[in-house]
């Protein structure tokens, strides 16, 4: 399956992603303004640090495994009974740490509520979304992309629906609560639709671990821990620096154009999934660097008009997508579009060091985007007001481009 064939069924999926969330995003601003989509970021970050934690990062570790040997039953027996052995003990083991430390989580998350049936509710959320994310992965790895497609359709509307009700029912309270209870949802959704279409045989998850395979699988979780462990971490502090240096609005504004950006990247980040780790997989160092430049000719006109038709409709779209109390969007817009462009590259990129199991680089990679992010945050909000962040944001991602670049230059540009 080509890059064009699976952006054309991922465009599916994503067109109708991107409208529920237009709609749900719209309900979210308007009944719960700046502040609530700063409480929202926080809980977001929590969850998805959980759900990495749980699964213990090997995600793209299945994906690329069982694209490898989706031929080869007994291959295949071994790594998806050790991936799903791995995912109910981390995911229990993160869900009791969870219940400890709950009263340090709901500080941390601003809850000011009774937090114990809350977080209840979240640990179970936690390890029904590491089953859902195991299996995810699996059809992934096997190109099962119609049912990737219609399961994230069908989640994604019931999500919204929950969200949008909670919301104009019980406030800020009730985002809270949709937020973990989707999480769960969307594994019901995903039981029942592989009951209907049977994706592969669910016994092959019930054998023997695998040691040899849980190595394997464990030199991609160092790489997906580090990558959202440390993007959380920079937003964190730059999201509470600038909450600090001005107030709630310029952080939930802040929030408020990630939020944009992931609604209009939607589209390419769904094709990546698909297609990028099974087929760089799978490729050796010519066809490979041909594969990048291919994807390149395909993604950067892409992305140029995409963000050109966002920056010359902005004002329609934060009036339409969030309200006119986010109109500090306006401030940091441009720059943020520019780093997307480069943004969107990068990903293609690091899918390579991923897919070859690239540890090391990796990791630094993630590193050093966050330091290199949170240090320039921090000098040019100072020295140019709210408008510093998109600054940071734009030039990190030159350089982050530029070093990923000087690292693979033997595989992209050296004959």
């Amino acid at each position: 399956m080509n890059f064009i064939r699976t952006s054309l069924y991922s465009g599916v999926s994503t067109a109708i992603s991107i409208l529920v969330r237009l709609i749900s995003n719209k309900i979210i601003a308007v009944y719960l303004g700046t502040n609530g989509i700063f409480l929202l970021g926080q809980l977001k970050d929590f969850l998805r640090l959980s759900n990495v934690f749980s699964g213990f990062g090997i995600e793209n570790g299945i994906i690329k495994y069982t694209s490898e040997f989706q031929k080869s039953e007994g291959e295949l027996r071994k790594i998806l009974s050790t991936s799903f052995k791995v995912h109910i003990f981390f995911s229990l083991i993160f869900c009791i740490l969870i219940l400890i430390f709950r009263n340090t989580i709901a500080e941390y998350l601003l809850v000011d509520f009774d937090s114990t049936f809350y977080f209840l509710i979240l640990s179970i959320s936690v390890i029904s979304f590491s089953i859902h994310t195991l299996l995810m992965s699996i059809i992934n790895g096997i190109k099962k992309i119609k049912l990737y497609v219609t399961i994230n359709i069908v989640s994604v509307v019931i999500s919204a629906i929950l969200m949008i009700t909670l919301v104009l029912k019980y406030a800020i309270i009730g985002a809270l609560y949709a937020l973990i209870i989707n999480q769960i949802i969307t594994l019901l959704v995903t039981l029942f639709l592989f009951y209907i279409y049977k994706p592969f045989n669910f016994n092959l998850l019930f054998s023997n671990f695998n040691i040899n395979y849980f190595k394997k699988l464990s030199g991609f979780s160092i790489m997906a821990i580090t990558g959202p462990t440390c993007l959380i971490i920079s937003t964190f502090i730059v999201r509470y620096y600038l909450s600090d240096k001005f107030d709630t609005n310029f952080a939930g504004s802040w929030e408020a154009m990630w939020r944009i950006s992931a609604i209009y990247l939607l589209f390419l980040i769904s094709t990546f999934k698909f297609y990028l780790i099974p087929t760089f997989s799978k490729l050796n160092s010519e066809n490979l660097k041909k594969e990048v430049f291919k994807i390149w000719k395909v993604v950067i006109p892409i992305i140029i008009v995409i963000t050109a038709g966002v920056y010359l409709l902005r004002d329609i779209i934060i009036t339409v997508l969030l309200s006119n109390e986010f109109f500090l969007i306006n401030e940091i817009i441009f720059l943020h579009l520019l780093g997307d462009i480069i943004k969107i590259n990068c990903w293609v990129l690091g899918n390579i060091l991923i897919s070859k199991a690239d540890t090391k680089a990796f990791v630094f990679f993630q590193i050093e985007w966050s330091v290199i992010f949170v240090i320039l945050s921090y000098f040019l909000i100072n020295a140019y007001g709210f408008w510093g962040v998109s600054l940071a944001y734009f030039i990190t991602y030159v350089i982050h481009f530029s070093l990923l670049n000087f690292h693979l230059r033997k595989l992209l540009w050296i004959k």
